[in-house]
C-alpha cells in the first residue's frame, strides 16, 4: 500500500463555539478510524485547541503558520465576530484575519495544482429569528459576512443547528474533499418555493398599506416580500434575514404564514414551530377560525416530520374539531388525511385507510385534484404494505396522471418514488432504479431535501442487493446527512442502523 496522505485541516472561529471546537477534533478521529485506512488518508487537526488553551495560548504568528500549511480551512461561526485584532488593519478581528490569509492563498492557487492552496468551507449555527432580527454589532458582522459569501458565490457555507449537524457536516465535507467530489460554490443554488396565494395576499397588503402609511405594517410587508423573492432565487440566507426582519414584532398573520412555510421547507423547525406558536397567540389560545385550525394542523405536520406522532395526532384532532364545528370540508379532509398517514406510520392499515378514503370522499365532492391525487398516492402507500402490489401499483398511477396533467412536480416525483418502490417490491431492479432516479431528478431541481433524501435511501437498497456496498453506504451516508438537515431523527436513527449492520 502506498505511503498514506496527509490532509491537514484547519479550524477558525470566535469563542462562542468552543464545543464544536471539541467537536471537529472528535469528527478527525473517527475519520482516522473509521476510513482512514479505506481511503488511504490520515486528517490532521490544526488550530482546534487555541481557544482551549487558557494559560498560554499560541501566538498569531504561529496560527498564521498553520493556515500557509493547511490543506482544509473550514470557518465556523455562530453570533461572535472574534475578538478585535488592532494590529491586523484593516480586518476587524482575529477571525476575519485568518479567513482572509486562506482565502488569499485560495485565490492565488496555480491551476492544476490541486493542493497548492486550501479548499474553504464555512459554517454558520442558525440564529432565531428574534435574534437576526435585532442583531446587535457582532451578529450584524456575522449576517454581513454570510450575505458577501452567498453574493460572491466562491465559497462553499452550509448552516448547521447544533453539535450533532456540526460533526454531520464536516464529516461529510471531509469525506467529499478525500475523495474529489466536492460541488462547485458556484453550482446552481436551491430554489426555496413558497405558497403563491400567500405572496399575492402579501403584495396586496402592501398596496394597501402603502395608502393608509402605516410603517410599522408597510416595514413587515416589505421584508416579506423581498424574503420570498430571494428564497425563490436561491439566495437562501438573504431569505432568512429578511423573513426575520419581517417577523420581527409583526402580527400579520400572512408574513407569519410565508415565514413559517419558509422555515418549514429548508428544514429550520425549530422557527417554523416558534411562529406557529405565535400566529396561535395572535389568534387566542381558543380560537375557533380556520387560521387557528390550520395553524394547528401545521404544528401538527411539524411533529410528524420529527416523528412526534402522538404530539402530531394531538394538533391534528384539535384541528378536526374545529373544522367540524366550523363545517370547514376542505379543511376536514386535509385533517383526515394527516390522521391516515400517522396510523400508517405506526402500521394501523384499516384505521389509515378508512381516514384516506373519507379524505378522499370529500375532496371528489370539492373537485380538489391536486388532493385527490396526494390520496390516491396515500391509498397506493396502504396496499402496498398489505402486499397488494397490483392495487397499489393501480393508485400511484393514478395519482401520477393527475399530477402530470395539474403538472405538479412535486407529486411527480412523489409518484416514481412510490412506483420504484413497487418495482423493487416486485424484484424488478432496473424498473425500480429508473423510476426512483426520476424522482431524485426532480427532487434536486425542487430543491426537496426530504424526497432527495428518500431516495437517495432506496437507491442505496438498490446497490445494496446489487452486492455494491461502497455505493450502497454512499447513498445512505448522503441520505442521513439530509435527514439531518431537515430535522427527522427517526430517519437519522434508520440510515445509521443500515449503515452500521
Amino acid at each position: 500500500m502506498p505511503t498514506p496522505r496527509t490532509i491537514k485541516v484547519f479550524i477558525a472561529s470566535p469563542g462562542d463555539l468552543a464545543v464544536e471546537r471539541r467537536a471537529f477534533k472528535d469528527v478527525l478521529e473517527k475519520l482516522n478510524g473509521d476510513s482512514g485506512d479505506a481511503l488511504n488518508i490520515t486528517f490532521e487537526p490544526l488550530g482546534w485547541e487555541d481557544t482551549l488553551a487558557v494559560i498560554r495560548p499560541r501566538s498569531q504568528e504561529t496560527i498564521n503558520q498553520d493556515i500557509d500549511r493547511c490543506d482544509v480551512f473550514i470557518l465556523a461561526m455562530n453570533r461572535r465576530w472574534g475578538q478585535d485584532a488592532p494590529e491586523a488593519k484593516p480586518y476587524s478581528s482575529y477571525t476575519e484575519e485568518e479567513f482572509h490569509r486562506a482565502f488569499s492563498r485560495w485565490k492565488t492557487k496555480p491551476k492544476g495544482k490541486k493542493l497548492q492552496a486550501p479548499e474553504i468551507f464555512v459554517f454558520f449555527k442558525h440564529i432565531d429569528p428574534a435574534s437576526m432580527g435585532d442583531p446587535g454589532p457582532q451578529l450584524q458582522k456575522v449576517l454581513e459576512f454570510r450575505k458577501q459569501l452567498e453574493e460572491s458565490r466562491q465559497v462553499l457555507y452550509h448552516g448547521f443547528a447544533d453539535e450533532a449537524e456540526f460533526k454531520v457536516e464536516v464529516d461529510r465535507h471531509l469525506r467529499a474533499f478525500a475523495k474529489g467530489e466536492l460541488p462547485k460554490a458556484d453550482a446552481p443554488r436551491d430554489k426555496v418555493l413558497l405558497p403563491l396565494e400567500v405572496l399575492a395576499e402579501v403584495q396586496k397588503e402592501r398596496a394597501e398599506t402603502k395608502k393608509e402609511f402605516d410603517r410599522a405594517e408597510m416595514f413587515a410587508l416589505e421584508f416579506a416580500e423581498r424574503a420570498s423573492k430571494a428564497a425563490l432565487e436561491g439566495r437562501v440566507e438573504e431569505a432568512r434575514h429578511d423573513f426575520a426582519k419581517a417577523t420581527e414584532g409583526t402580527a400579520n398573520l400572512d408574513v407569519l404564514f410565508l415565514a413559517i412555510e419558509f422555515y418549514y421547507r429548508t428544514g429550520d423547525l425549530t422557527s417554523a414551530e416558534e411562529l406557529l406558536h405565535r400566529s396561535l397567540a395572535i389568534n387566542g389560545p381558543d380560537a375557533q377560525s380556520d387560521v387557528a385550525s390550520t395553524a394547528i394542523s401545521n404544528l401538527g405536520l411539524i411533529y410528524q416530520t420529527q416523528g412526534k406522532l402522538d404530539q402530531a395526532e394531538e394538533m391534528h384532532r384539535k384541528a378536526l374539531a374545529i373544522d367540524e364545528k366550523l363545517d370547514r370540508r376542505q379543511g376536514l379532509a386535509s385533517v383526515y388525511g394527516n390522521l391516515g398517514l400517522i396510523h400508517q406510520m405506526r402500521g394501523e392499515l384499516d384505521e389509515a385507510e378508512a381516514m384516506l378514503l373519507k379524505a378522499l370522499e370529500i375532496q371528489k365532492e370539492l373537485g380538489l385534484d391536486e388532493y385527490i391525487a396526494n390520496q390516491y398516492g396515500n391509498l397506493g402507500g396502504i396496499y402496498q404494505t398489505r402486499g397488494d402490489l397490483d392495487l397499489a401499483e393501480e393508485m400511484h398511477w393514478k395519482s401520477l396522471e393527475i399530477d402530470v396533467k395539474l403538472g405538479r412536480h412535486e407529486g411527480i416525483a412523489r409518484q416514481y418514488g412510490n412506483l420504484g418502490a413497487i418495482y423493487y417490491a416486485l424484484n424488478n431492479l432496473d424498473g425500480a432504479e429508473e423510476m426512483i432516479q426520476l424522482a431524485l431528478n426532480i427532487n434536486k431541481k425542487l430543491g426537496r431535501k426530504e424526497g432527495m433524501a428518500h431516495q437517495y435511501a432506496n437507491l442505496g437498497r438498490l446497490a445494496n442487493d446489487r452486492c455494491d456496498f461502497d455505493g450502497a453506504r454512499e447513498l445512505w451516508t448522503k441520505a442521513r446527512d439530509l435527514y439531518t438537515k431537515i430535522g427527522m431523527p427517526h430517519m437519522v436513527k434508520q440510515m445509521q442502523e443500515w449503515l452500521d449492520r
